[in-house]
């Protein structure tokens, strides 16, 4: 379903799309797009795009390193700009990571731009071989309808990518830093590989932070890897890659150890600092966001009173969409939806805002500092 895109969050580098760099604590309408049916949103550090109805790729905020896709060096598009590149292929899901963006299409093709690294940070996430930066998206040749490789869900973090493919398997490239690719050390891959050792596992979902990757695998358990200097792995490690300290990092997937006697998770989102999971009962549990360092049960989960069918963490505060379309919000910032009077800190609350006079929501992105909404018109 489409429908009308709404946004709020921080305003720097333009990420909102309306023009200016000023934070919006209520949803703002994205006017350019006012008038463009949009079914589907991906908000990133500094960067916003999405997709119309008709299969038009938009795209706005920092263009750096060529993250938006539009050909040329920009320092910043204030307001969405068509990617002629992405438009019409079919794109489906897009991921806006720190500096890149993956595009997934409708084939299982995956495509990238942005950031590709250098011979003093590493690579960059984009998984084309090189480290070259991308103005025009490229398909990475992995996957595709002609590798026998079929990307089912992309997902873009701050210097590193993860691809879930239509069997299961987790592909991860990009910076090997903190062991965030989860193959046990801290190498580069400027190509996609399989995690091969943990195909077993065959996540419904995998994602990836800023610094950090997590699943979620067939038996309901979550497994995280990358660094942990925000908890957001959600238990210790201790003594591992670099200076020996607690909050180090963890170079391969291994299990969340949540409370016994809990029902299995079905759905995690990763954010920039942490990770958020939501249970077969209802319940929501978040770690990390240099808050939490276990998983903590997010208070007044009670409220909902429909099904929760969407998930999306930020860098501090989470977002979830129920089944009648309604929103809550959980942590701090602007990016909470909730006017500044109103807002609650670290407690879970319904976003009423007025701006959206009570239509129902279709879907929800978090970006780190901002939250975009497809509302039904």
């Amino acid at each position: 379903m489409a429908g009308t895109l709404y946004i709020c969050g921080t305003g720097e580098s333009n990420k909102l799309g309306v023009g200016d760099t000023k934070d919006r604590e209520s949803p703002a309408v994205v006017e350019t797009l006012a008038d463009v049916p949009i079914v589907h949103v991906a908000c990133g550090k500094y960067h916003t795009a999405a997709v119309s109805s008709a299969g038009d790729v938009y795209a706005w905020g920092l263009e750096s390193s060529g993250q938006l896709g539009l050909g040329a060096a920009k320092q910043k598009a204030p307001l969405p700009v068509k990617v002629d590149a992405l438009s019409g292929i079919g794109v489906t899901e897009l991921s806006c990571g720190l500096y890149h963006t993956l595009a997934l299409t409708a084939s299982g093709e995956v495509f990238s731009c942005g950031f590709g690294g250098s011979f003093f940070s590493g690579a960059g996430g984009l998984g084309h071989g090189d480290r070259n930066q991308l103005h025009d998206p490229k398909r990475i040749a992995a996957f595709g309808p002609d590798t026998g490789v079929i990307a089912a869900s992309v997902s873009a973090g701050g210097y590193h990518s993860m691809v879930l493919d239509t069997e299961g398997r987790m592909w991860t490239f990009g910076r090997g830093e903190w062991g965030r690719l989860g193959f046990g050390d801290s190498s580069d891959l400027l190509e996609p590989q399989p995690l091969s050792e943990w195909e077993e596992l065959r996540p419904s979902v995998a994602m990836v932070g800023e610094q950090h990757s997590a699943c979620l695998s067939s038996d309901g358990l979550v497994y995280t890897w990358g660094r942990n200097e925000h908890w957001q792995l959600g238990y210790e490690v201790v003594g591992l890659l670099n200076s020996g300290q607690s909050f180090d990092a963890q170079p391969e997937p291994t299990v969340v150890p949540l409370p016994e006697g809990l029902p299995p998770v079905v759905h995690l989102a990763c954010g920039e600092l942490g990770t958020a999971v939501l249970l077969q009962d209802g319940s929501i549990w978040v770690w990390g966001m240099r808050r939490y360092f276990e998983p903590t049960a997010v208070p007044d989960t009670a409220m909902i009173t429909s099904p929760v069918v969407q998930l999306q963490c930020g860098a501090s505060h989470i977002a979830v969409r129920t089944a009648e379309g309604r929103v809550y919000t959980f942590g701090t910032g602007t990016a909470l939806a909730m006017r500044k009077v109103d807002r609650k800190q670290w407690q879970l609350a319904e976003m009423t805002a007025t701006e959206l006079d009570g239509r129902q929501v279709l879907q929800i992105a978090c970006g780190s500092n901002s939250t975009a909404f497809i509302v039904q018109d």
